[in-house]
């Protein structure tokens, strides 16, 4: 008897391992067929885009307008990627194809109430769909709970030219963010359209350093006038972050007059600074400096020592003569191993 019920107990549970194996290749070949099939439409649909692009769009517009209505999470993946390779008339054409489809308002409603994938897809998608509808939902969400997608609608508004302003609280999220690639987003886009709210940033020092320093980047990138004296203006700020920006954003312009900050930067009490100035030294070619950058090689901190070192050998022959000059006298010291090491990472990059 109980080995009757025993037996029936281990048929009950094949049968139910069974028929979970028998639902499990189910829904793995219906999700098989259904990716298929939206692959095969998402392919069908682009050839028809490009197509319509190609023709001038004087056929199948009808048609294609209903094939993005019908998803419009598909046709916005779609549309980015079609967005980013066409250019002026076409990408006008593209952008009202898609209004009259009414995905730029399936996007501004994602934005609005969608999951947190969806509004920040939404956020970044959005930049194809300039409108009065599109700047006040962008607006809105910058407002969003989520720190991601409030700097992508930030980041979008910035790249309509839009007057949103850098304010407080945009600027405290930012400064408390986990993301660098963010921050640079949203202050990359500002730089470009408004680069004189960009400098009110690099100069409040109640900001956080972070912040700052991305700015700094972004105002060097623009070109603006004024941005050598902005730099040196900041050449004494007690913050090593402020130091090293500046160091770094001295290098990427390349101007000859950064040249006495980069050199008093060498001997700067923290690491940090002098690494950084030492790379500038190798980006502007200053030969003047190559005494300072010798004198580093015997620095405390490896990574300057060997950001000198790099340095000299970027100042051409003069350089170079001075590291194969230290590796061959003292060779056993810390100044010849530094220079031994930079002269073969050289003969390994020439190889």
């Amino acid at each position: 008897m109980l080995l009757s019920g025993i037996w029936t107990v281990s048929l009950g549970f094949a049968a139910v391992s069974l028929a979970t194996m028998l639902v499990l290749i189910l829904t793995r070949a219906v999700s098989g067929r259904r990716a298929r099939r939206k692959a095969e439409q998402r392919e069908m649909l682009l050839l028809a885009l490009l197509g319509w692009l190609e023709d001038g769009g004087a056929e199948n517009g009808a048609a294609i307008r209903r094939s993005l209505a019908r998803d419009g999470r598909l046709a916005t993946g779609l549309l980015t990627e079609v967005f980013e390779i066409v250019r002026g008339d076409g990408q006008l054409r593209l952008a009202a194809l898609a209004e009259e489809a009414g995905i730029g308002e399936w996007i501004r409603r994602a934005l609005r109430k969608g999951p947190v994938r969806d509004r920040l897809d939404a956020a970044e998608a959005l930049i194809w769909f300039p409108s009065p509808k599109t700047t006040e939902a962008l607006r809105l969400a910058v407002s969003d709970v989520q720190d991601d997608v409030s700097f992508a609608a930030a980041a979008t508004l910035a790249g309509f030219g839009s007057e949103l302003t850098l304010d407080e609280r945009l600027l405290e999220r930012l400064g408390r963010f986990g993301s660098s690639r963010r921050i640079e987003l949203v202050l990359n886009r500002f730089a470009a359209q408004r680069p004189d709210a960009l400098v009110d940033v690099v100069l409040d020092e109640a900001l956080s350093d972070r912040v700052r320093t991305v700015a700094l980047d972004a105002v060097t990138q623009t070109g603006l006038p004024g941005t050598l004296e902005l730099l040196l203006s900041l050449e004494a700020s007690p913050s090593a972050d402020i130091r090293v920006a500046v160091a770094r954003n001295l290098g990427t312009l390349g101007h000859p007059d950064g040249a006495p900050t980069i050199g008093r930067y060498l001997t700067d009490d923290r690491w940090e600074v002098r690494s950084k100035a030492a790379e500038a030294v190798g980006r502007l070619g200053t030969i003047e400096l190559g005494p300072a950058l010798c004198a580093l090689l015997l620095d405390e901190n490896w990574w300057v020592r060997h950001r000198a070192g790099e340095a000299l050998a970027k100042l051409g022959d003069l350089g170079i003569e001075a590291l194969n000059e230290m590796a061959a006298i003292a060779a056993q010291t810390t100044l010849g191993q530094t220079a031994t090491h930079i002269l073969a990472e050289r003969n390994r990059s020439a190889a």
